[in-house]
């Protein structure tokens, strides 16, 4: 159920001018108030004046320069004293929670159940710290050796106080959480291992609301720092979301089917599962024998991508496609397989041909977007990864009608995967 500040007005005014006050010694980055906004990608769109809501000299031909000018005007953020905002200066998990904790706009906890950290008595930001804690954005056995309010905060903290904020504010993002325990993010980190299993959900949740976007190479980064600029506009986008419903958000559902059935067919595509068909999650536990006994095949994602008048759309279009894609309107589909071959001749037409469905094909990734992305996929001579006996993981491509396809593929012991499109 949404929260909403039923605060003290007079209570809250005092507890403001004190963390103001404090903030303006340890040259921290401060709201001023709180409150839902609007969020806006350029200063012109929304109408702001930045000449004369943007006092920062520092902040000119700056990536955030409009998104500064702003959470200015709406009295998110201030500077320092010397007229500069320092964008690119680092953040602090104390100047962090001291924002994050104006952000919100969940109801306060009374200060006796508030949770207490031993190395933050007497530290300015520690009336927020305590609040945020006590709200479930810091959850207190991340820092059982102390809150550290000087160290300098991680890309992934930040994302996980917002993930649990969201879980907070709404029960939907709580069942999303739940839904992309097993998802497949849409970055290149989860390909190289650099993104552990427990951090997926939180990532997931920021992802998948457009809260947090990544970098040019669709990379989250979360061992990194970050900094004032990425906070203004990561708290922004954050504000739009909080205590909205999880559902709205079409890439959180793509990430949450793909956690919970292996692909995001029917969020992405007009295709559906016909009768008694049975799902992605289920076929991959079964094997997929080829026909004329070439191999065998276990699949166990299945991920697409919406082509429409030339143009890649959805959550996965970057990770996956490539630039030079064909026009028109269709569907490219990426399978996650197994593959143990039975022959000593690595044909790889034999084996499509063994399939007998043309919704899986041992058709290659382009190979340079795969080592960029980190996916193993087929190389130019397979014989370099197929060999006979030896059971291999890779990915494959092929893809679908946009109208009026009908598909299947069977697996021992499981059942089949039937699914069509009559639109």
């Amino acid at each position: 159920m949404k929260q909403t500040v039923h605060g003290n007005k007079k209570r809250r005014t005092i507890r403001i001018i004190k963390w103001l006050t404090t903030a303006m010694v340890a040259g921290a980055l401060l709201p001023v108030v709180s409150g839902p906004i609007q969020w806006n990608s350029t200063a012109n769109a929304a109408g702001v004046n930045e000449s004369k809501v943007n006092p920062f000299k520092d902040v000119q031909g700056h990536w955030a320069q409009a998104t500064i000018a702003k959470a200015y005007e709406k009295k998110l953020i201030s500077g320092y004293q010397d007229r500069t905002f320092r964008p690119n200066g680092k953040v602090t998990r104390g100047e962090y929670a001291a924002i994050l904790a104006r952000a919100t706009r969940m109801e306060s906890v009374d200060e006796q159940k508030q949770t207490t950290f031993s190395d933050l008595q007497g530290h300015w930001a520690e009336p927020a710290v305590r609040q945020l804690a006590a709200q479930g954005f810091i959850d207190a056995k991340d820092y059982v050796n102390g809150f550290k309010p000087s160290t300098e905060l991680t890309r992934y903290e930040m994302m996980k106080w917002i993930a649990n904020g969201l879980m907070k504010s709404e029960s939907s993002f709580q069942d999303a959480f739940h839904d992309t325990q097993n998802t497949l993010l849409p970055t290149p980190e989860v390909n190289r291992g650099t993104i552990r299993d427990e951090q997926i959900p939180y990532l997931a949740l920021v992802r998948g609301t457009g809260i947090v976007g990544g970098f040019q190479d669709g990379t989250l980064k979360p061992a990194d720092t970050t900094t004032r600029a990425e906070v203004s506009a990561i708290l922004l986008r954050y504000m739009d979301v909080e205590g909205t419903d999880a559902s709205k958000y079409s890439d959180l559902n793509e990430l949450r089917e793909v956690g919970t059935t292996g692909t995001n067919l029917t969020t992405i595509s007009n295709y559906f599962y016909s009768k008694d068909s049975v799902k992605v999650s289920d076929i991959s536990k079964g094997d997929i024998i080829l026909s004329n006994k070439s191999g065998i095949l276990n699949l166990h994602r299945f991920i697409v991508v919406k082509i429409q008048n030339g143009k890649a759309q959805g959550i996965y279009n970057n990770l996956f496609v490539e630039s030079n894609i064909t026009s028109g309107n269709y569907y490219l589909t990426y399978a996650d397989i197994s593959f143990r071959s039975n022959t000593d001749k690595t044909d790889l037409i034999t084996y499509s041909r063994g399939l007998n469905s043309e919704l899986l094909k041992f058709r290659r990734l382009d190979i340079a977007h795969a080592e960029k992305n980190g996916f193993i996929t087929i190389p130019d001579s397979p014989r370099e990864l197929i060999s006979k006996g030896k059971k291999v993981r890779f990915w494959t491509r092929s893809f679908l009608e946009f109208k009026n396809g009908t598909y299947h593929i069977y697996a021992q012991g499981i059942g089949e995967m039937k699914i069509q499109n009559m639109k």
